[in-house]
């Protein structure tokens, strides 16, 4: 009897445990499934991402571990921001891209960009690319699955505590689930924005380099003859100018538009260290060269030119030149050696 009682209990206790641990093993399985598969958070700054190899944890954009174990050096990793948001992996779906920041105990900080795949799961993080060490970091941007990381290093050479100044951008695409770097040459007829000293080459070779960008804008206080604007300074070489090198001086309010040799230069906007431009081939047939001018001392592209008829010796250098296009698609006199000493024992 006392038997039965026993061999009761214990089945009785298995139930039990058995309908406890079913309970628990329900509720944790409905939990996850809220939550998303393993590897997959809510929120892009409690992410998973992959640093030199190896993964770093973020709770809400950050990141603390030991060196070695033990150690009392720490390996920090920070949510930096300059998000941009836009579908990386063309699934219809928005992602994210921004920086983050490393510091493991020296005078080092270290940068790169990130990017978080958003899913119906949740956010999958990417591998980390490396920027470099103290940089100045400007923009993020996603356009058409490409990532535009725009920031400043130093001059080479120069000591890290000099002030980043020279430009940089770097292209990241995800291939295959991985963050990398792509070469992305601009096209005509498409918005570009460009720093300071950085280079950007177009298809057929035209390479461009904003210079600086001027300010004339009314300061507070005092009283201007006009409000002023900002006037980007292009260098211009390459493509159908050859070797030649030219400057285009636009501006946001007098010069928004300008063609030069054989290109428009349309200045969409700027800012105080940028300037977004969108540059087009001109398509229209090159007409034929005139001279004109009181003296005929002028080859341009329009007939019946005008000028102050004031005569100087060298006017009559230019009756025996070439009136024609130049390199640079523009009308000009052809510089032939007996014009050059023409106009030099003319002065």
């Amino acid at each position: 009897m006392n038997n039965k009682f026993l061999i009761g209990g214990v089945m009785v206790l298995l139930i039990i445990i058995l309908a406890v641990g079913g309970f628990f093993w329900l509720n944790n399985y409905i939990y996850n499934q809220k939550q998303g598969n393993v590897g997959f958070q809510s929120s892009y700054k409690d992410a998973t991402y992959i640093i030199e190899g190896k993964s770093v944890i973020l709770v809400n954009g950050y990141s603390e571990v030991e060196v070695t174990p033990g150690s009392s050096s720490k390996i920090i990793t920070k949510y930096f921001g300059n998000e941009a948001e836009g579908d990386l992996n063309m699934d219809g779906i928005s992602d994210i891209a921004f920086l983050l920041t490393q510091d493991s105990g020296g005078s080092g900080t270290f940068y790169y960009a990130v990017a978080s795949i958003k899913t119906d799961s949740g956010y999958q993080g990417t591998n980390a690319f490396f920027l470099g060490d103290r940089i100045s970091p400007q923009t993020t941007e996603i356009d058409n699955g490409i990532v535009t990381v725009n920031y400043a290093i130093r001059e080479p050479g120069f000591p890290m505590t000099a002030i980043p100044s020279v430009g940089v951008s770097k292209y990241l695409k995800i291939e295959n689930g991985v963050l990398t770097e792509k070469s992305v040459m601009p096209t005509f007829g498409m918005s570009q924005k460009m720093l300071i000293n950085t280079p950007v080459q177009f298809t057929d070779g035209l390479t461009i380099v904003l210079k600086e960008i001027n300010d004339s804008h009314c300061k507070p206080g005092m009283v201007c003859v006009w409000a002023g604007e900002l006037s980007p300074l292009l260098n211009i070489t390459g493509g159908g100018l050859g070797n030649m090198q030219k400057e285009v001086r636009l501006g946001t309010t007098t010069a928004k538009i300008i063609v030069e040799s054989g290109y428009e230069f349309n200045l969409i906007g700027a800012t105080e260290t940028t300037a977004t431009i969108i540059v087009t081939k001109e398509l229209k047939t090159l007409g034929k060269c005139y001279i004109g001018g009181c003296g005929g001392e002028i080859c341009s592209d329009r007939q019946d030119i005008a000028s102050i008829c004031i005569y100087k010796e060298e006017f009559a250098c230019y009756k025996t030149a070439k009136c024609e296009r130049q390199a640079g698609n523009q009308c000009g006199w052809t510089q032939t050696p007996e014009l050059k000493t023409c106009l030099d024992s003319s002065k």
